[in-house]
């Protein structure tokens, strides 16, 4: 079996990270399209047409099994994929481990920090209320980081002037912050750091769509009797 990635940008290091230290023996292979990156501030169609031209082209590789490894792409391009596009084929994204992450963890009062595309479907809080609509999800869209994190900026002042501006509109009582991009775990520190400043109690529980979908591929393979 091999494991295909797609994604925009650099989140695919954290994500492909979290699976190979989950399936050190399965083999994975990367496509970007860095031409058009970041795809954070593209209009829901264009997000759309460049998600399945790359999906796309990792079919005409002979691609099985296809993870979005973006956010951004994963909830705008993962449902007409699979419903309408791609039917039938073995497509994923990061979005669905995170919200059962999230109820298993009896988590009641939650914020999102993602791309504004992202946060303009509002589907984090779709995902966790279709769980359980009693969690209280609230999302801030942070224009800008992913344009530096892909310069290689991940600390420094330039992250923490917009750090400080999107981690101030936080609660400070939330329960657990979901890093809405496969970018933000690069930039953990910096948001460890700010967090502190603004709201001087220590960093709440960090969920990483990433990390969570790699833990939870096995019970998917289970379920869809995939065998290595």
């Amino acid at each position: 079996m091999i494991l295909w990635f797609f994604d925009s940008g650099l989140g695919w290091q954290v994500v492909m990270d979290a699976f190979q230290k989950e399936f050190p023996d399965i083999t994975m292979i990367l496509e970007m399209d860095r031409e058009h990156a970041p795809y954070g501030d593209r209009s829901d169609s264009e997000i759309c047409e460049l998600t399945y031209t790359g999906v796309q082209r990792l079919f005409d590789r002979w691609a099985d099994i296809v993870i979005l490894a973006c956010n951004t792409a994963s909830v705008h391009a993962l449902r007409p994929m699979q419903q309408q596009v791609f039917v039938g084929r073995h497509i994923l994204g990061v979005t669905v481990p995170w919200a059962e992450a999230v109820v298993d963890g009896g988590y009641k009062k939650i914020w999102v920090l993602a791309t504004e595309a992202t946060v303009r479907t509002r589907m984090y809080k779709e995902r966790v209320h279709i769980l359980d609509d009693s969690v209280i999800v609230e999302e801030v869209g942070a224009p800008g980081l992913v344009p530096l994190i892909e310069q290689g900026i991940m600390m420094g002042e330039a992250i923490d002037i917009l750090l400080r501006e999107y981690l101030s509109r936080f609660s400070h009582d939330i329960e657990a912050l979901v890093l809405g991009c496969t970018h933000y775990p690069l930039i953990r520190t910096s948001i460890d750091n700010i967090w502190t400043e603004v709201h001087h109690t220590k960093t709440p529980d960090i969920i990483d769509p990433g990390f969570e979908a790699a833990k939870r591929f096995n019970g998917w393979m289970r379920r869809h009797c995939i065998v290595d």
